[in-house]
């Protein structure tokens, strides 16, 4: 078999070893915080109707999803893709099981892979993993400040809450949008020529987003141009103005971005991004918003939204840029039972394994090794690396006697036991001592 029938797909990002550690650590910490606030979790399929996402919510929609979605045909010619995004499958549930009238389902969050065809950078995969939080039925500031409050609370758990800034933005309802657009649109085309010179010329001059443009020129252009604040009703600016004292007697630092939009054009109002401090372009680890308006677009019912994601895959990788992960995670095993010299001895190292996880003893993490090695040393050797507690040998003297000996590496003792001894307790009585 050639080679290239071993590789992964292209942006399909693989876990193993401690990579899976610290996905279970991060999971572990968000679902014990999640659930204090009383948010329910929703496992929706990763294959959904691209019509949920092909739907033109807005004017302003101009298939940002559509462009990158993985799409195909079922046998019934029916149009399906894997998963972009996790919102478009919450209100999907929300409104196909009709829990709107339901208060303690409205507040929903999820963990799991999604999937873009992009362009493959550090932290970004074709597969990529979210945690995601929605609150469907309130249009008020609490709503927002309580998703906030989370994620600040959640990055101060995990010890790097002085790794990002939080930015924020108003963005306003779709008519202060559509003002601000027409303005843009025509200063753009207005010095289109002056842009191009400046190597300005990878952006569509009829796209919101070019606000968002990481051109160094451009944004000292757009500087000069009067900004979305000044474009937005005063409801908009009396909620933004308040979310911004809130944040202040919460002692939860932000900056105001005013160039900050979101890549989905159903958001309104308020949008925010968390950004790591130590990369330069692609650094937003959190992100979300408002979308007032969506579900009413879809099935023509009032139900106001606010929700974010977390980018899991990069998450990790800031953990584990900043050596905080390694003091975190258990590798450790607690009792590494070696008993590969015949069958007799596997199954006696089997009985054993089962017989102490079976007690009240079911906490310690065993591992039974039946492979075959050449050198039982060096295996030994490669065992105390790993900062286990026990060694259970059962080799060819411990056959042959109907011995089994057993190490203890903490106190550096060995015991050469019976294998008619309660071994399990035995091993109780070696974590007493510990404790």
């Amino acid at each position: 078999m050639k080679s290239i029938y071993l590789k992964s797909v292209k942006g399909m990002k693989d876990y193993f070893d401690y990579d899976v550690l610290i996905y279970e650590y991060i999971e572990n910490i968000f679902r014990k915080l999640i659930k204090s606030y009383s948010f329910n979790e929703f496992k929706f399929s990763i294959i959904e109707k691209s019509i949920l996402y092909n739907k033109n919510f807005y004017k302003l929609n101009n298939n940002f999803l559509n462009n990158k979605m993985y799409s195909f045909l079922d046998k019934k010619n029916v149009s399906l893709s894997l998963r972009p995004e996790g919102t478009m499958s919450c209100i999907r549930i929300y409104l196909e099981n009709k829990i709107f009238n339901i208060n303690n389902l409205n507040k929903i969050w999820y963990i799991g892979p999604m999937f873009r065809y992009e362009n493959t950078q550090r932290g970004r995969y074709r597969q990529f993993n979210q945690i995601g939080l929605e609150i469907f039925g309130s249009n008020n500031l609490i709503s927002s400040l309580e998703l906030i409050l989370i994620i600040n609370k959640f990055f101060k758990i995990l010890n790097i809450e002085d790794l990002f800034v939080l930015e924020i933005n108003s963005i306003g309802i779709l008519k202060d949008r559509q003002k601000y657009i027409n303005f843009l649109n025509d200063k753009l085309i207005e010095n289109k020529s002056f842009f191009i010179k400046l190597g300005i010329d990878k952006f569509d001059f009829s796209l919101f987003r070019n606000i968002d443009n990481n051109n160094i020129n451009y944004i000292k252009i757009l500087k000069n141009y009067p900004n979305i604040l000044e474009f937005l009703n005063k409801k908009s600016i009396i909620d933004f103005n308040n979310l911004c004292k809130n944040l202040d007697k919460l002692n939860i630092k932000y900056i105001i971005n005013t160039n900050l939009v979101r890549g989905l054009d159903y958001y309104n109002d308020l949008v925010f991004e968390w950004k790591y401090k130590l990369w330069k372009n692609i650094n937003t680890i959190c992100a979300g918003g408002r979308y007032d308006y969506l579900i009413k677009s879809i099935y023509n019912l009032d139900i106001p939204a606010v929700g974010l994601s977390i980018g899991l895959d990069r998450l990790m990788l800031i953990l584990k840029d900043n050596y905080i992960i390694k003091k975190k995670v258990n590798k450790k095993i607690d009792i590494y039972i070696i008993s590969y010299y015949n069958l007799d001895t596997m199954l006696l190292g089997l009985n054993i394994c089962e017989n102490i996880l079976n007690s009240d003893l079911c906490f310690l993490k065993i591992y039974h090794n039946y492979f075959i090695y050449k050198d039982l040393s060096k295996l030994i050797l490669n065992v105390i690396k790993l900062n286990c507690r026990i060694i259970i040998i059962i080799g060819k003297r411990e056959f042959l006697n109907r011995k089994i000996t057993i190490k203890d590496l903490y106190y550096n003792n060995q015991y050469y036991l019976s294998i008619k001894k309660n071994i399990v307790n035995f091993i109780s009585s070696l974590f007493k001592i510990k404790n």
